[in-house]
């Protein structure tokens, strides 16, 4: 058993609390590993205000990670101590339907990532008074240590690359390089409408520039993001207050004619149907943003997915593996051909964490990553 620092989730509209708890030593199939750097994303902020209902209290956070593997269980297949690994949210156990076709985002145990246990159905935390601690996604990346399954890492060959950029390459820059490439297929002079430009959105910007889009419009409340957008590949911006005529803008920044992409990267209850209307026909619209559980239903005219004969798609992961995903990120990274590290605001130790999420939830980090250890 180890002792290990970490932010508990205990009550809805609490702070995290930064406590000392016991952890178990990996099961056959599982590794420890010490984290590096875990990216602060909105999933989190939607659990800690009821947003997104998890399966036990209290409960270990954080589902963006990297770090040292520092042991590994009898039957670990190709992770071994002192590798690199970032983790994924998503599990891919290898062996369901979706895993055996190669399409490891899909895995049917991500049905599991919000309950709490380990993969194997047990527990590897516990707090001061012995009470079984969750592990959110899986991972529990919000510690100094964690322990987590194989189906959960991906080892990462090049140890010159920064944890910071590795815990980015599980989650936010997937998600937009794949939404971009695989989702909605963004080929060379088309154009694009990125609704949102936090750690998803601005690599969406990223990535459609990469695919050669020619026109990149982002959207966002924040001047100094769409500031940044500019700077990562964006050739206008529109800055989203309230009452504003988003097809509208879209419409005149384009001659009338609209995007053929548009992709919802924030708030798709209410952005998905602007999108929509701003797209031309027979364009498409991706959202690769989250809702809070419960959220209203998003209102479409059919005339607009019939009479203009559009695309809705929703993508998790960029709608690839994250086996590939994660490698792919980091390639683009290592080229030179996205930025990650322009996205880290600030970075924060384990116990700013709160101030942390203070700081996303006000609109002053676009990305806030923590460093445990």
């Amino acid at each position: 058993m180890t002792e290990t620092r970490a932010a508990l989730f205990r009550r809805i509209g609490a702070p995290l609390s930064v406590e000392t708890i016991s952890l178990d030593p990996p099961g056959p199939t599982e590794v420890r590993v010490r984290v590096r750097a875990v990216g602060l994303c909105h999933t989190e902020l939607h659990v800690q205000r009821g947003e997104r209902p998890v399966g036990m209290r209290p409960m270990v956070l954080g589902h963006e990670g990297a770090g040292i593997v520092e042991e590994v269980g009898a039957q670990v297949r190709g992770i071994g101590v002192g590798d690199h690994v970032g983790m994924t949210w998503i599990p891919a156990c290898g062996v369901c339907r979706s895993c055996v076709r190669g399409e490891h985002q899909r895995c049917a145990q991500s049905a599991r990532i919000a309950l709490g246990p380990q993969l194997e159905g047990g527990f590897r935390r516990r707090d001061r008074d012995g009470q079984d601690v969750g592990s959110f996604c899986l991972i529990g990346a919000f510690a100094e240590r964690t322990v987590v399954d194989q189906a959960s890492v991906v080892v990462v060959e090049d140890k010159s690359l920064p944890f910071a950029a590795i815990a980015l390459a599980t989650c936010s820059a997937p998600a937009a390089v794949g939404a971009v490439t695989t989702a909605a297929r963004v080929q060379p002079t088309e154009s694009v409408l990125v609704i949102g430009t936090g750690g998803t959105g601005m690599n969406v910007v990223q990535a459609a520039r990469n695919a050669g889009a020619t026109t990149i419009i982002a959207v966002d409340p924040h001047q100094w993001k769409l500031d940044l957008a500019r700077r990562l590949g964006a050739t206008a911006v529109i800055r989203y207050l309230p009452g504003l005529d988003l097809p509208a803008a879209v419409l005149e920044l384009t001659g009338g004619l609209g995007v053929d992409h548009a992709f919802v990267c924030a708030d798709p209850v209410a952005m998905t149907g602007p999108a929509m209307r701003s797209t031309v026909p027979g364009g498409g619209v991706v959202v690769t943003g989250a809702a809070p559980a419960g959220a209203g239903p998003i209102e479409i005219p059919p005339a607009d997915l019939l009479g203009g004969q559009k695309r809705l798609t929703g993508s998790v992961f960029g709608s690839f593996s994250q086996l590939r995903g994660v490698p792919r990120v980091l390639g683009l990274y290592r080229g030179g051909q996205l930025d990650l590290d322009a996205l880290v605001t600030r970075t924060y130790g384990l116990d700013e964490i709160n101030q942390g999420y203070t700081d996303l939830s006000e609109g002053r980090t676009l990305r806030g990553v923590l460093v445990p250890s």
